[in-house]
């Protein structure tokens, strides 16, 4: 059931509903315009003739102008749909009347815009079509006009004109329960489809919701972080100042220091990132180049970590990239690092439309809840985190118009990172196949 709502979108199963119920009443006009022909030819004029011209006159108006009000973006209203039934009331009773009331064996066409009614309008709207569907068949038993063709008791020799009526009777309910079964099904259909949008609009607000949750987290963490990294820095700097400083405890300061550096990078770009403003236009980079910087990037916080980097021969489309992607990109890299498997591979691949970066490894493969929805937060009740990080890869992904797809492989697992290519231009260089690797050992 649908009913008024402010969003656009809202309407567009209404507007849907409108075009199949002008679907309906075309066809409708054209089995009235055969029955007009028909009755010409049978009964060769009679006085309801200019009637039933008129009715059908005004039935082909009715169709012309929801025509037009159908290629309107408007939205439809159940006000303005219930009135479109409450027309094909009318207008139908019109015709019925000049053409034998109920002994029209098409009277029983009022039982569509009921159907109709009960399947789009709320209960309220639907009981007034079929109160006026109803009194307009009870008028219709007693009032109209006859017509012999669709009268056989009131016609001389009941036999040709009461198979007549049969053959009429039997086509309207063959013409009546394939519009039903026809508009049912669509309108079923429609609803069905509006729900699943709904529902998965709900899914990404929600979603959306988390999101903004721990990127506050996220920005008041990088806050208080950021004096105590300073004071490591300062302290691991001091230790590396004292000339007797064993040998191995250099080497580990050293280390450290690196990986502190490493740690206030991250920040600086979390803090920069938070201030991009949407005027903020996405770099352009080739694919490969793009894979590469981040792959190199993530190693140096991952040194324990062995490491292959491979592209597709030839010059690397270019696609539009911001830190956002390479984060999401170094998610990826940090799940394959955390599977349990000893190495990661990167490729890039791409054709026409989209490039690929491809994360494999050769642990245990993905958990089948991570699989069946990447974009989902799933608490996996293990070291291996909530699964937020694969959560924010798939948000920032999809807002630049990609997917992440995973997938479970012999002896691994695989994420691939899909981008829609940037349109022509220059690129800045290019790349060519390579093979780099990194064996070093923890």
């Amino acid at each position: 059931m649908l009913s008024a709502h402010p969003d656009p979108d809202a309407y567009r199963a209404s507007l849907a509903n409108l075009r199949s119920l002008l679907a309906i009443r075309a066809i409708a006009l054209c089995g009235q315009a055969g029955v007009l022909t028909w009755v010409l030819l049978a009964s060769r004029g009679g006085t309801s003739l200019p009637g039933l011209s008129a009715s059908l006159a005004l039935l082909a108006g009715f169709t012309a102008a929801t025509y037009w009000r159908s290629r309107q973006p408007w939205p439809v209203t159940d006000g303005e749909f219930f009135g479109q039934l409450l027309g094909d009331v009318a207008v139908w009773s019109a015709l019925m009347y000049f053409s034998g009331g109920a002994n029209n064996p098409f009277i029983s066409y009022y039982i569509v815009p009921v159907v109709v009614s009960a399947a789009v309008l709320p209960w309220r709207y639907t009981w007034l079509v079929t109160g006026a569907s109803l009194v307009a068949y009870s008028v219709l038993l007693y009032v109209y006009v006859p017509l012999p063709l669709f009268s056989p008791h009131a016609a001389m020799g009941h036999g040709d004109a009461g198979n007549m009526h049969t053959l009429g009777m039997w086509f309207n309910f063959l013409f009546s329960a394939g519009l039903i079964t026809y508009f049912v099904v669509r309108m079923g259909a429609i609803l069905r489809a509006q729900a699943s949008r709904d529902a998965k609009q709900r899914e990404d607000r929600l979603r959306n919701d988390q999101i903004m949750a721990v990127a506050s987290l996220a920005a008041g963490t990088a806050h208080e972080l950021a004096t105590p990294l300073a004071t490591m820095t300062v302290t691991v700097d001091e230790l590396l100042e004292d000339p007797a400083l064993p040998g191995a405890a250099r080497a580990d300061c050293e280390i450290l220091r690196d990986q502190l550096a490493a740690c206030r990078s991250t920040l600086r770009e979390l803090s920069s990132t938070a201030e991009l403003t949407s005027a903020t236009r996405p770099r352009r980079q080739p694919l490969d180049a793009f894979a590469r910087e981040t792959l190199e990037r993530w190693a140096v916080r991952r040194p324990a970590v062995r490491h292959g980097f491979e592209s597709q021969a030839g010059p690397a489309p270019a696609v539009l990239t911001e830190p956002t992607l390479a984060q999401a990109l170094e998610n990826l890299l940090n799940n394959a690092a955390d599977s349990g498997g000893d190495r990661v591979e990167v490729s890039t691949r791409w054709d026409t439309r989209e490039g690929r970066v491809t994360v494999r490894d050769n642990g245990p493969g993905i958990p089948r809840e991570l699989l069946a929805d990447p974009g989902k937060p799933v608490l996996l009740g293990s070291r291996k985190g909530l699964g937020i990080g694969l959560m924010l890869s798939h948000a920032a992904v999809e807002r630049h118009g990609g997917r992440i797809e995973l997938r479970n492989l012999d002896g691994g697992s695989e994420a691939r990172l899909v981008l829609p290519l940037a349109p022509p231009g220059e690129t800045g260089g290019s790349a060519t196949a390579t093979l780099t690797e990194n064996e070093e050992q923890a």
